[in-house]
């Protein structure tokens, strides 16, 4: 790792099973998860701008790590430089960053994840879209191309706004492509919540231990239109507007516990557990998915879960459910006593601004 955040040039070795990170807040831990992150899927779990994770005073980084998949060993490097970004695997350029999405399965619980609850759609589609691309390329392809689409289709409208002139022919092509690309979003979508939501249901049940259901509502405006009716129908609304008003990038999920929304009547520790749920199901997910057991990263863990959901979390750990975990925390002496006991492999990292020592 060079010159990424708050870390100038650091290399670390990693236990297949449990590594701990440890240092006051602010030290550069979750900056390592990242950085683990960065490698899986090209960007921060932040979603911040790659630029801005580059250290204070440079105008280049690089993230490498090497990987363990199907009994190979595999480099992989991510070079940004010169405001470009790089994705290399084996030293061959990965060419398409969307080909490279979903080789290293992970999954990420942080203290932000709350944030799904209370911030708006564009959240909550970004938690589904990335769960299903990281097994699904034909997918991820479409979203992507729907996306960019809808880029040249809403500057179509823009300039159509600003000078009166609209190409009748030209917005029938970006059309087709939304309605191509929307229509297998949205069925792909559909079908992996009816598979995704009676998992996370009886994760729920185990963490909470309470008997109000749970459930997740799959909201679009393609439930009652088709995408080609829905285009036509709101033409004119996109034209007023000069932005297209409707289609899947307007989706959303609705948490709901007792048949009410979770942000309303859910309490701090329904809530909790009903993050926590989303989460395991989405790695037992994965795990099913692929054959393989994601990366799981856990980002302060211990300051934000109380000791029911704790303990289940810790159960699974030692009953071997995860492969290779990742935990930051503030506290060495808390992390001994909660794995001591566990027959588990252990390696405990102290850092302090940006320098790593192995204790």
């Amino acid at each position: 790792m060079f010159q990424f955040k708050n870390y100038g040039q650091t290399q670390i070795h990693l236990l297949p099973q449990v590594n701990c990170f440890v240092g006051k807040n602010g030290a550069g831990k979750t900056n390592l998860l990242d950085a683990i992150y960065y490698l899986s899927f090209t960007k921060s779990f932040f979603g911040t701008q790659d630029q801005q994770h580059v250290m204070a005073g440079n105008d280049d980084m690089r993230i490498d790590g090497t990987y363990y998949r199907n009994s190979m060993e595999e480099e992989v490097e991510m070079i940004w430089q010169k405001g470009k970004k790089h994705i290399k695997v084996n030293n061959n350029d990965v060419k398409r960053f969307s080909e490279h999405i979903g080789n290293y399965p992970l999954v990420m619980i942080a203290p932000n994840d709350i944030m799904l609850i209370y911030e708006g759609s564009e959240d909550r589609r970004k938690f589904l879209d990335g769960m299903i691309a990281q097994t699904d390329k034909l997918y991820l392809t479409h979203l992507l191309t729907y996306n960019r689409s809808l880029e040249q289709r809403n500057r179509l409208l823009k300039n159509y706004a600003e000078g009166g002139m609209l190409d009748p022919l030209l917005l029938e092509s970006y059309n087709e492509q939304l309605i191509q690309s929307g229509t297998l979003v949205y069925d792909t979508r559909k079908q992996f919540l009816l598979a995704y939501t009676p998992v996370f249901q009886q994760f729920y049940e185990r963490i909470s231990e309470a008997a109000e259901p749970v459930s997740i509502t799959y909201t679009s405006d393609l439930h009652h239109y088709t995408f080609a009716d829905l285009l036509q129908y709101t033409e004119s609304q996109d034209l007023s507007a000069a932005r297209t008003t409707k289609g899947i990038h307007k989706d959303d999920i609705e948490f709901t516990i007792g048949n009410y929304p979770l942000r309303k009547r859910g309490s701090q520790g329904q809530q909790k557990s009903f993050i926590i749920a989303l989460k395991l199901a989405q790695y037992d997910y994965l795990k099913q998915a692929t054959q393989n057991k994601p990366l799981l990263l856990l980002d302060d863990i211990f300051e934000k879960l109380d000791g029911q959901r704790l303990h289940l979390l810790l159960s699974m750990i030692a009953n071997d459910v995860f492969g290779q975990i990742c935990i930051s925390d503030t506290h060495l002496d808390r992390l001994h006593q909660v794995f001591q006991p566990m027959q588990v492999p252990v390696k405990y990292f102290m850092i302090d601004k940006g320098i790593i020592h192995e204790i």
